[in-house]
């Protein structure tokens, strides 16, 4: 999917207003945080999720896995 989004000016800012598709597809509301994250130089992606926290997860999952016996263990 490729979505055209016009910039206005908004004060010192630029504003940008999403289709309802992107919106859909996205699962944002209004007041939702959205994330701009530079994947290569001049390459961006949206996301409604926040790459701190994702990569925070996917650690968890990793530990989780590699210690999984340790953990069970420590539970009993």
């Amino acid at each position: 999917m490729v979505a055209t989004v016009r910039l206005r000016k908004q004060g010192g800012s630029l504003a940008a207003t999403l289709p309802v598709e992107l919106v859909r597809k996205l699962g944002v509301r209004a007041g939702d945080k959205l994330f701009v994250v530079e994947v290569a130089p001049g390459d961006f992606r949206v996301t409604p999720h926040d790459p701190q926290t994702v990569a925070a997860l996917r650690a968890h999952d990793k530990i989780m896995a590699e210690y999984r016996d340790v953990f069970r263990a420590l539970a009993e």
